[in-house]
């Protein structure tokens, strides 16, 4: 990554984060509805699963956490009919159901490393922090539970009724944020919601790719392996010495 790349992101008032994937990673991970469904001697695949998933709505507009019926409710209907397609007979699919969403909220979250000290530098700095993310409840108790710090504002698709890349979510945390998406590096690791996304909306998309292969439009939306190496981008722009 070029120097002077690096010095127009350090430059940006406001960092916006997506939440899972990039932020956070599983602490007690849970297995998929599917083989759940398996385990009970049911018909399920990761394909039939997949048909349900919000990601497979990716981009649409959906009902939010107000609304009638309510988010929650249209997210229980869609699995509601996963356990139907697996095979679940009639008088037993509500049980079924309420058994796999008991497992899915076993889930925990940890912050990923750095992401605690690539805020506090952020912070140090007098730079607007936000979080936008997909997630389908309330995402306030994930965020004490891997113990990330408050954020200025943020916008989860479960209460904006829209997922990324919908222009929607990313036009309300700009506005929570009061920032121009002009203004607004967005961090996140998946390409189609975040990257495409943000870059479609206005935003300078930067992507935390792990072991994915590099797209080759590193001059468009920069790329790091890790949160870590964007940090490290960042601190030789941003030094600690230098608090706000």
């Amino acid at each position: 990554m070029c120097l002077e790349l690096c010095a127009t992101l350090a430059a940006a008032p406001v960092f916006v984060f997506d939440f899972y994937g990039t932020l956070v990673e599983d602490d007690v991970a849970v297995p998929p509805m599917w083989q759940e469904l398996v385990r009970l001697g049911y018909r399920s695949s990761p394909a039939l699963q997949a048909m349900f998933e919000p990601d497979g709505f990716d981009g649409i507009a959906t009902p939010d956490l107000r609304c009638t019926p309510t988010h929650e409710e249209w997210n229980r209907a869609n699995w509601r009919q996963l356990v139907r397609l697996s095979g679940v007979p009639a008088d037993a699919v509500e049980a079924v159901l309420r058994q796999l969403l008991e497992g899915q909220a076993r889930y925990r979250a940890r912050a990923v490393p750095s992401a605690l000290s690539l805020i506090d530098l952020l912070r140090c700095h007098a730079r607007r922090i936000g979080l936008c993310s997909n997630w389908e409840t309330p995402i306030e108790p994930h965020l004490a539970q891997a113990g990330l710090p408050k954020f200025d504002a943020i916008s989860f698709s479960a209460d904006v009724g829209a997922r990324k890349p919908h222009l929607a979510i990313f036009k309300d945390i700009c506005a929570k944020l009061g920032a121009d998406p002009s203004d607004v590096v967005f961090v996140g690791d998946n390409w189609s919601s975040d990257v495409v996304g943000a870059l479609r909306a206005g935003l300078s998309p930067v992507w935390i790719r792990g072991r994915h292969e590099s797209r080759g439009l590193a001059h468009l939306v920069p790329e790091f392996r890790t949160l870590a190496d964007f940090e490290a981008c960042l601190a030789r722009h941003l030094p600690r010495a230098a608090r706000a």
